[in-house]
């Protein structure tokens, strides 16, 4: 499959949020003024990162994850992956996840949120439309915008929240947790060699941009040419 000659950003944030997800991913900090054009760069330098750095070792970083992920939840060793994971964490999901990230010292995926989260975020957008667009006297428009966003905050407290998208088994958040803390992981002694660190590089981009990682090849640039001549 040929590779794009650029991704086509266009400096509105979205390589921020790259470069960002780049540090979370791999446990190191990003000078704001590197000289960087293409995503060959970005991968030579978190390969280099990695060398310097990282534990050198050998063992899978999901099976890491997976035996930290199991001694937090104080589970003995007939647990294995295919267990489900919703009776294993409980039904507060905001304590169980603030939890496993102390007793792992691993960042956890963000939850999603649950039919109170919901209504939450619908009762704040309510809130915004009664103050910008409603003709009420300002004592009433005040009013009416505080109580519906009082009501969005005490929806979101009790919202219970659900699980990540597909991730179903203790396994599956083992491989998620992973992806989120490759760098963190090579650090302890998990094996992460440079075409894995391509790959990810590949799909954090992929995301950032809503295309096949497979077209972003390490020629590929960052931004239109006419971003770059401006």
């Amino acid at each position: 499959m040929q590779t794009l000659d650029t991704i086509n950003w266009v400096g509105d944030g979205d390589d921020t949020d790259f470069f960002v997800a780049i540090e979370r991913t791999f446990d190191l900090r990003l000078r704001s003024n590197l000289p960087w054009t293409t995503f060959g760069e970005v991968r030579d330098h978190v390969v280099a990162h990695v060398a310097a750095h990282g534990g050198g070792g050998t063992t899978c970083a999901t099976q890491m994850t997976f035996y930290r992920l199991r001694r937090a939840l104080r589970l003995g060793r007939h647990v294995g992956p295919d267990a489900p994971l919703a009776p294993l964490v409980g039904e507060n999901l905001r304590l169980a996840f603030s939890e496993l990230e102390a007793d792992t010292d691993l960042k956890m995926p963000a939850t999603r949120s649950g039919w109170f989260g919901i209504t939450g975020g619908l009762c704040f957008a309510i809130a915004v439309a009664i103050l910008v667009f409603t003709t009420l006297a300002p004592p009433l428009r005040i009013f009416g915008a505080g109580a519906s966003a009082y009501a969005g905050l005490w929806l979101r407290y009790i919202d219970r929240r659900r699980l990540p998208r597909g991730c179903e088994t203790i396994g599956d958040l083992a491989r998620l947790v992973t992806d989120q803390n490759r760098g963190r992981l090579a650090r302890d002694g998990a094996r992460l060699t440079a075409p894995e660190i391509w790959r990810i590089i590949q799909q954090l981009a992929a995301e950032e941009s809503g295309i096949d990682s497979d077209l972003i090849g390490p020629e590929t640039t960052f931004f239109r040419k006419t971003a770059q001549a401006a």
